[in-house]
């Protein structure tokens, strides 16, 4: 049958029924495509959230760990002066006992203004920061044990942080005296008390 010989009004109800399910399916599948877009972008951000929540469970968990670690030794550090204000009558009470316990002779001392301390070295303290307070000793020795049986005792049962800055050590006298309260030597010793404290603690 040739194309001429095609009645068309016979076919025109089927034609235009055909192009009406063509135009419906186009409009469906692009309804569903958008559909299926809408949603696939929704559940992407749904996803990302997900996993940021995650990711911030993960890190709170992960400092819950840290602080329960550390915070026991931050308090310890901070019952025994190192973290927090200074204690400087505590360090003074602690440095007269053991001059007492080891039965020094004599025992002076300065103590300085509290300074930013100074490292020769590079210390990575994130948000806190060490501070010093220098102090001048002028001690009176039967002989030379007492300087360390008093540095001994000091760490034993004294509270805080110190450093030995210096010590010059030298005789008082030609002969050597026995007398439990004779000074036969003399020491000059210069001790940094350490404290460590956060940005913006007052001093």
């Amino acid at each position: 049958m040739k194309l001429a010989e095609v009645d068309w009004r016979l076919l025109r109800g089927a034609l235009i029924l055909l192009v009406i399910c063509v135009a419906i399916s186009v409009g469906l599948m692009s309804t569903s495509y958008s559909f299926w877009k809408k949603q696939n972008r929704a559940h992407s951000a749904a996803r990302s959230a997900m996993m940021g929540a995650r990711t911030q469970y993960q890190s709170i968990d992960e400092e819950e760990k840290i602080i329960a670690a550390y915070l026991p030794v931050y308090r310890a550090l901070e019952s025994k002066g190192i973290i927090g204000k200074e204690h400087r009558l505590d360090w003074v009470d602690n440095l007269r006992r053991a001059a007492q316990r080891v039965e020094l002779p004599a025992l002076s001392y300065v103590i300085d203004s509290q300074q930013r301390f100074k490292s020769e070295l590079p210390l990575h303290l994130g948000s806190y920061q060490i501070y010093s307070s220098s102090m001048k000793l002028d001690l009176g020795l039967l002989h030379e044990e007492d300087l360390s049986a008093l540095l001994n005792d000091l760490n034993s049962h004294g509270g805080g942080l110190y450093t030995v800055a210096d010590c010059d050590l030298r005789r008082s006298q030609s002969t050597f005296v026995k007398r439990p309260d004779a000074v036969n030597l003399k020491a000059a010793c210069g001790l940094q008390w350490l404290t460590i404290k956060q940005a913006g603690f007052p001093q």
